[in-house]
């Protein structure tokens, strides 16, 4: 699965970006996508659910390909970016943010997670023809950013990496899995 994170040294694949070619816009659409997507199916806590279950899947697949250090690296980057956005607060209202903590999984929260999934897969297909693992980078930072916006905060690090090292179909909240159709 070397064309999850992009490993393999091997020969050039016809089709990859030329090059200083950036897939950002690539990423960028894809989430944008996926967010009105889960919008349309659920609440915020919803689409907050989602995002989580999409960047358990980017963290879990640079684990499985790349090692614990690799998914450390990640870990890092989604910690750093709570951390900007809390530094960001305190510098403008000159007080200490609360965590936001992390929503129940409301009726449209598995259809969300299953956007999200969805999205974060095509996030790695992209990275797998870039010429280095921006497009995985992007997309870590992106999904963040995006959970951010719809909890209105940072959640509390501990809480979200305890969501990110689940694994998938755990079902901690009670909530049973349905099938669901996306149009």
């Amino acid at each position: 699965m070397n064309e999850a994170l992009n490993t393999d040294s091997g020969a050039e694949a016809p089709n990859r970006p030329a090059e200083g070619e950036s897939l950002s816009p690539v990423v960028a659409a894809i989430l944008g996508t996926a967010v009105a997507a889960a919008a349309k199916r659920g609440e915020a806590g919803d689409v907050v659910r989602g995002l989580i279950a999409g960047l358990r899947v980017l963290r879990a697949t640079v684990e499985e390909e790349a090692g614990y250090t690799m998914a450390a690296a990640v870990d890092t980057a989604i910690r750093t970016r709570l951390l900007v956005d809390n530094l960001a607060k305190l510098r403008t209202t000159g007080q200490e943010p609360e965590a936001i903590p992390i929503p129940l999984p409301g009726p449209g929260a598995t259809a969300a997670a299953a956007i999200f999934e969805s999205a974060a897969e095509s996030c790695l297909t992209v990275n797998a023809h870039a010429e280095d693992n921006g497009p995985l980078e992007h997309a870590v930072f992106a999904f963040t950013t995006q959970l951010l916006q719809q909890l209105g905060g940072a959640p509390e690090w501990r809480c979200l990496a305890g969501e990110l090292r689940r694994e998938p179909g755990d079902d901690q909240d009670g909530e049973a899995e349905t099938e669901v159709t996306l149009h």
